[in-house]
């Protein structure tokens, strides 16, 4: 779709979009509702104006307007609908029409208003953070019902990952608050981790992100290589230290690369226990983007490998 498709040439009658009542504020909403409003828009030049579509910000739906071809006084309509499920606070929302208008080839209308939480979550995310392998730890969180009404109520409660587990304590009687014990079980493997615990309730459905990063005795610092942007023909040089927190001493088996322009190899410090990696980004490497992993291989049962990204830029940098 190109705005303006259609435009009348210039010395012939022209259209003009005239937005009724451009702005929209609905007050406030409880959390869940549906806000629904209807704009209207007309055509006040001398010639047909022709509506090529219709783009909604994020959240909001828009049907197809009434009216696509307009004569000049005609009047158009097109709907809008704003989903307010896990929405709060003061909300702005945007719907644009393209036209064949000259002068507003994208008219703009807008929909405003605060959205009150009928429950909400606290903490609102459970960040477990950096974690030693083995580990278990719980977090609680407390789901507050806001809407001042008796009879709050919670469940079913899901997740996806196996080593979140997720259980509800019991409530005191006519308590406006239902309390969870978010537990980070053992068996979570080594790595980045995130899951959704997804609530039920009498009100409306509660969402809570979960995530953290579980780690081994195997450190690599940094986590992965930037080379950045390097000027052709002259390389680069980056330096890893792979630490061993464990009690028994750990070999490298080698390191590998997934692309031919970046090389690693590894000294010891610390025989078993800490390693100096030199990862060099040859002078050789053509023009464009270098974007790989590096496979550190150990003699570790637990960590037989560890993977560092890596990226940078040869040349001059093109958007």
């Amino acid at each position: 779709m190109i705005p303006g498709a259609n435009a009348a040439p210039p010395g012939e009658p022209q259209p003009k979009i005239q937005v009724i009542d451009p702005l929209y504020s609905f007050g406030t909403a409880l959390e869940g509702e549906m806000v629904k409003h209807t704009f209207k828009f007309k055509n006040v030049g001398k010639g047909r104006l022709v509506i090529r579509g219709v783009r909604t910000s994020c959240g909001c739906t828009a049907a197809t307007p009434t009216k696509s071809n307009l004569a000049p006084g005609e009047v158009g309509e097109v709907a809008v609908g704003f989903d307010t499920r896990f929405q709060k606070g003061h909300q702005v929302r945007t719907i644009t029409l393209f036209t064949n208008d000259p002068a507003n080839p994208q008219a703009a209308m807008t929909l405003q208003g605060d959205i009150k939480q009928q429950v909400a979550a606290s903490p609102s995310e459970v960040n477990f953070g950096k974690v030693k392998r083995g580990t278990e730890l719980t977090q609680a969180v407390v789901l507050n019902d806001l809407t001042g009404h008796k009879g709050f109520s919670v469940g079913p409660i899901s997740n996806s990952n196996p080593a979140i587990k997720v259980v509800q304590l019991a409530a005191k009687d006519h308590q406006p608050a239902v309390t969870l014990k978010v537990s980070l079980l053992k068996t979570m493997p080594i790595g980045p981790f995130d899951d959704t615990i997804k609530v039920v309730t009498n009100r409306v459905p509660v969402q809570v992100d979960v995530f953290g990063t579980v780690e081994g005795d195997l450190n690599v610092d940094p986590l992965q290589v930037s080379f950045g942007i390097v000027q052709p023909g002259q390389g680069a040089v980056r330096i890893l230290r792979l630490t061993n927190a464990g009690s028994k001493p750990i070999k490298l088996l080698g390191i590998t690369s997934s692309s031919v322009s970046v090389t690693a190899s590894a000294e010891p410090v610390r025989p078993g226990k800490e390693f100096r990696i030199t990862v060099l980004l040859n002078r050789s490497t053509p023009d464009g983007q270098v974007r790989g992993a590096l496979t550190i291989k150990t003699d570790d049962p637990t960590q037989q490998t560890l993977d560092v990204p890596f990226y940078g830029i040869v040349g001059q940098f093109k958007t």
